[in-house]
């Protein structure tokens, strides 16, 4: 894929087999931050667990291995969400919980997920995948063009601004942590556009993780 490809496109399984260099920590963060949209479908408490195990694993709380149980609960609580719902939202968000719970976030496990999230609102599939295409690009930017941060940019007040967000899940104030990034002497057009370019902003966001220092 190349960086026009990278741009334009607009389904999400394409974007996972880009290719492009990556970690297992950012397609994680991807894929929760698309099951989270679907949330309140997940009645099984096994397929939150999976969730919120994986962001864990994400974030080094514990480790990779630890999701081995997890996953096989998340598993069960598919298939018994399926014998009640057959092909309903319920058994999409369940699948969609599965796959994100898996020890390696593979392109197939990926395209899984995000398949899975569409399929539990089928009313506004294509919307959502529209959605999910920009969690995406919020997490990885543009990869072709990678932006060099400087480490005089860390203020106490641009990563207490990043700190926050990230933990709280609420990125309402991007364009605030703009400011602060440009009162620091920050001067780079992707890294100020992208704060303030209203959109998906997520656990991962490539910004506030240059911020933060997490890779």
């Amino acid at each position: 894929m190349n960086e026009e490809e990278w741009l334009t496109c607009v389904d999400p399984s394409r974007l996972a087999y880009s290719g492009i260099k990556s970690s297992d920590r950012q397609w994680r963060l991807a894929v929760c931050a698309c099951a989270r949209r679907i949330w309140a479908l997940m009645e099984d408490e096994r397929s939150r667990r999976a969730i919120e195990a994986s962001e864990h694993v994400a974030d080094g709380l514990v480790p990779a291995h630890t999701l081995t149980s997890i996953t096989d609960d998340a598993e069960k609580a598919w298939y018994e969400i399926s014998r009640k719902y057959e092909d309903g939202a319920e058994r999409a968000a369940a699948a969609t919980a599965f796959y994100v719970s898996g020890l390696n976030c593979y392109p197939n496990s990926v395209s899984n997920a995000m398949g899975a999230g569409t399929e539990a609102v089928p009313e506004s599939a294509e919307a959502e995948r529209l959605v999910q295409v920009s969690v995406i690009r919020d997490i990885f930017g543009n990869p072709f063009r990678p932006v060099v941060f400087s480490a005089s940019w860390r203020t106490d007040t641009v990563v207490s601004l990043a700190q926050q967000m990230y933990e709280s899940r609420d990125f309402g104030a991007m364009p605030i942590l703009a400011d602060a990034l440009q009162d620091a002497g920050c001067n780079n057009d992707d890294i100020l556009t992208h704060c303030r370019t209203p959109g998906e902003h997520v656990r991962g966001c490539w910004v506030v993780d240059l911020v933060l220092g997490k890779e």
